[in-house]
């Protein structure tokens, strides 16, 4: 299983509309994938599931010494086909306490005992504390969505010495790319901000940039995708063409769900 952090320090840089999306294009192509909602605002867990049907969530699998469930215990089936999703509560704030070591990897090792999936995506929190570490420390790549505009570039350097730090103990933890957000062609400042990130960063910007607009922001109150909600958008293209690079990147087949209908 291929394990893909979704992290940027900073919020409203798209990152919880990546998670969503990325992992729903993948299901999409027939790979069975898990969406892990390690933000405490829980938005990721609310795009899929209906609140009220929520039992046993990702706070119950990783916060706490007493009996704990096992991860599959927090995994809930999506509408979307190949979808499934492990559910976030505010209680996951707590994981910013933890300070023993064993704690840091209750990720890891959960994830490590899931078998049936091909990828989980996980979404990060807007941070730098202990629960994103828990991720980088689960994750095998890690993709960074940053907005078009100049101050978000800033904290980027911050996130990437963190990840650095991280490869000390999770040497397989690498940058799958750095992903714009929020581009908008007529702005000067975003063509300014995708050239400085191309100057930081070069090759491992991503192609595909996500454009500004509004089906992206409307879909998750109606508990869609993008690919649902507005296929013909520009937010369903783009989405759609990052699946197939983040799949280009990692040698993986870009249509898998036709090759398994043909077989």
């Amino acid at each position: 299983m291929k394990t893909i952090a979704i992290a940027n320090q900073k919020g409203g840089v798209g990152k919880t509309t990546t998670a969503t999306n990325l992992a729903a294009g993948l299901a999409i192509r027939g790979y069975k994938t898990l969406l892990i909602d390690l933000d405490s605002q829980c938005n990721a867990t609310f795009t899929f599931l209906d609140q009220s049907l929520i039992k046993t969530t990702l706070a119950d699998v990783l916060v706490g010494y007493q009996e704990r469930p096992s991860l599959i215990d927090a995994i809930y089936e999506t509408h979307i086909e190949g979808l499934d999703i492990a559910p976030s509560h505010i209680r996951l704030a707590l994981l910013e306490r933890s300070v023993q070591i064993e704690e840091h990897y209750r990720l890891k090792d959960s994830l490590e005992s899931l078998e049936a999936y091909d990828f989980a995506v996980i979404d990060c929190p807007p941070s730098l504390g202990m629960t994103l570490t828990q991720a980088l420390l689960a994750s095998s790549h890690a993709i960074v969505p940053v907005a078009a505009q100049f101050y978000p570039l800033e904290g980027v350097v911050d996130l990437t010495s963190t990840m650095q730090a991280t490869r000390r103990l999770n040497p397989s933890l690498s940058i799958l790319g750095y992903l714009m957000t929020y581009f908008d062609g007529r702005n000067r400042i975003c063509g300014e901000a995708l050239a400085k990130m191309q100057e930081m960063f070069d090759g491992l910007v991503f192609e595909t940039v996500i454009r500004t607009n509004v089906k992206l922001q409307t879909a998750p109150s109606l508990r869609k995708s993008i690919f649902e909600h507005a296929p013909d958008s520009h937010g369903s293209k783009d989405y759609d063409s990052l699946t197939d690079e983040v799949l280009q990147r990692l040698k993986m087949d870009s249509s898998l769900r036709l090759v398994q209908e043909a077989g």
